[in-house]
């Protein structure tokens, strides 16, 4: 028989069936406590959002930036200063297209001058030929009357002689001095009546027409120079940085003889008299932000003890990423509500977008689906 063991003032061991109970309970109610945690977990939404920032404008908004990489010559416009569409705010530097804009004019002069000199000095020659052509037509004809006179007096003269000679009043060799005479009067009026001033005026035509080509080279050359004053006055246009808009002009920081490239912003314009906030949003989550998103911003002069938050939409999103150096984004135009508050343009904010809820769970391990 085993030792019998008796003690005072404790409790009896459990059975095995009676822990194995016990355990069960006990994770039991582990198990529901934490099915009651998951579910209080998954039924309690809370919003998201994605953090941006950005500052208030106008909604006729510009920023201005060279149209061309340049020297800076001349600064015209201040901040604060009000500017009206297509006023120029920036002169860069334009000595070479200055001097060439000069070139090219000297050349079109010079080239104007030829063209009139050779126009008057090829007026003046077919004008002299044709007239010496006509007045040479004119002697001709005049020559063929002569002629035709000398014929008929040559065949009278023959007729007269022949009759003299056959009455015994005439040596015949008068009448064949007289016969030679007719003939020659004869051959000299066929020569001048073949005579042909065709070729004459075919050679003048010739030339005329040689005279138009070269007037039309030089007139194409022309306009080739034309058109080259034109370029050149439109690259001295693009050495103008002009206000795209009318509006209150900030400048940034940039100084005469600086270096600025199209990459450059130089000026903004704030015009119109509705503001918007504008938001500059990263592209890791850009994906997430739509149209009609409300957002949550607070701007920096009311970031005191006293929170001030500014409420409002997004309107707009642009279609492209931007970058900023390393940083990529895609900008945001969000409806703005100043209020009571006189807030100027180019205020700096720091903006949530929400864009949904999600449950506790999901917010703690930052996953969205």
């Amino acid at each position: 028989m085993g030792d019998l063991r008796v003690t005072t003032g404790e409790e009896l061991p459990l059975s095995k069936i009676q822990a194995r109970k016990r355990r069960n309970i006990i994770l039991l109610i582990i198990f529901l406590l934490l099915a009651a945690v998951i579910t209080a977990g998954s039924l309690i939404k809370l919003d998201r959002y994605t953090v941006a920032s950005g500052y208030v404008t106008t909604e006729d908004y510009a920023e201005v930036r060279p149209p061309v990489t340049g020297i800076v010559s001349k600064i015209l416009v201040k901040s604060g200063k009000i500017v009206e569409p297509g006023e120029v705010l920036v002169q860069l530097n334009s000595e070479e297209e200055e001097a060439l804009l000069a070139e090219t004019k000297a050349r079109v002069s010079r080239l104007q001058t030829e063209m009139e000199r050779r126009k008057a000095e090829m007026a003046i020659d077919l004008e002299r030929r044709g007239v010496e052509l006509t007045e040479q037509q004119r002697a001709h004809k005049d020559n063929i009357a002569i002629a035709e006179l000398q014929l008929q007096n040559a065949q009278t003269r023959l007729k007269l002689t022949s009759e003299l000679v056959a009455k015994g009043l005439k040596a015949a060799n008068n009448l064949e001095d007289d016969r030679l005479k007719e003939q020659l009067a004869r051959v000299t009026l066929t020569s001048l009546q073949n005579k042909d001033f065709t070729i004459y005026e075919e050679l003048l035509k010739r030339d005329r027409n040689k005279y138009d080509q070269e007037i039309a080279a030089l007139a194409n050359e022309l306009r080739a120079l034309e058109d080259a004053v034109r370029r050149v006055e439109a690259r001295l246009q693009t050495r103008l940085i002009r206000a795209p808009i009318g509006g209150m002009v900030v400048r940034y920081e940039f100084v005469v003889g600086e270096l600025l490239t199209p990459s450059s912003v130089i000026y903004e314009i704030f015009g119109g008299d509705k503001q918007v906030l504008k938001l500059r949003i990263s592209e890791r989550h850009a994906i997430k932000v739509g149209v009609g998103q409300p957002y949550r911003a607070r701007l920096a002069p009311y970031k005191g003890l006293i929170r001030n938050y500014f409420w409002g939409e997004v309107e707009y999103l642009r279609n492209v990423i931007q970058s900023d150096g390393k940083t990529t984004y895609r900008m945001a135009y969000c409806s703005f509500d100043p209020g009571e508050h006189d807030i100027p343009p180019g205020t700096t904010a720091e903006a949530r977008i929400y864009y949904g809820k999600s449950s506790l769970w999901l917010y703690i391990f930052n996953i969205d689906l």
